[in-house]
């Protein structure tokens, strides 16, 4: 067993035997009621570090209702969040489409405002999430909202261990993609309030959809990510929401049209509401 998945079990009083979080994780552990990751280089700890203390921040103020323990054992470091009952957006997206029943249509436009809401309540203390995406908003049981993995997560009070180079492309603001252009490879972007509006605003089209928000091409042969990029920044193969949404819904399709519209002095600040 990996020492730091050792030292965290016995850390944690878990008899239980860990299994990987996916099968493409190696360093990435699920207990019944804990997330457990571990880091040996550097910047990875550091990393690791970071979002056990940004986790503890947030639930201290209020934010999160996870708690973070972490730990050392030489040059590397141990995380473990408590585990989270729910779906993700995604997830919770998937089998809406399949049954697109007017329950389902309504539970997710409370779903959107209520993750537009949570949103709001982060940038009004200071925070940014750094990583606003369908795999990064969970659905609880109840159909609260919840963001989840923090590595990205920053505040004046807990900057970054590295310059913030952005989260996942597709649901990237087209003012953010021209900083990753057009800067040096090496500054940090800043992410702001408006920029992040777009996140929650794709991230929702996506789910939603099923289709990458922001270009109707996908990273692989022939596509660099540089590409992509560029896409994002122009919006030169960015489809129409009327062709992938997989029913109209005139509120949903405004709100998603007002957060992701590329000019980000017209997003509203905070179109969310109960």
């Amino acid at each position: 067993m990996d020492p730091l998945l050792a030292a965290a079990l016995e850390s944690l009083g878990i008899a239980e035997d860990p299994r990987p979080l996916t099968r493409d994780h190696s360093a990435a552990w699920r207990t019944r009621h804990w997330k457990i990751r571990t880091a040996t280089e550097p910047a990875d700890v550091a990393a690791l570090l970071h979002e056990a203390r940004a986790v503890a921040l947030l639930r201290d103020r209020e934010l999160h209702p996870a708690g973070a323990v972490s730990g050392r054992l030489g040059d590397g470091a141990w995380i473990a969040i408590a585990w989270r009952p729910g779906t993700t957006l995604w997830d919770w997206c998937v089998a809406a489409r399949r049954t697109a029943t007017p329950g389902t249509r309504a539970s997710l436009r409370r779903i959107a405002h209520r993750a537009f809401a949570l949103l709001a309540a982060l940038h009004a203390a200071g925070w940014r999430h750094g990583d606003i995406q369908p795999a990064n908003i969970l659905i609880t049981p109840g159909n609260a909202v919840e963001f989840i993995d923090h590595d990205l997560a920053h505040h004046p009070d807990l900057p970054l261990p590295r310059p913030y180079r952005g989260g996942m492309d597709q649901s990237t603001a087209p003012e953010i993609a021209r900083e990753l252009l057009h800067g040096r490879p090496d500054a940090a972007v800043t992410l702001t309030e408006a920029a992040e509006v777009y996140s929650m605003g794709a991230s929702l089209r996506w789910a939603w959809t099923g289709h990458a928000p922001a270009t109707t091409r996908l990273l692989g042969p022939g596509v660099t990510a540089e590409d992509i990029l560029r896409d994002i920044a122009t919006g030169r193969h960015r489809a129409t929401l009327a062709a992938h949404r997989p029913w109209a819904d005139p509120e949903l399709e405004a709100l998603i049209e007002t957060t992701t519209t590329r000019d980000p002095a017209r997003r509203a600040p905070n179109p969310a509401r109960r």
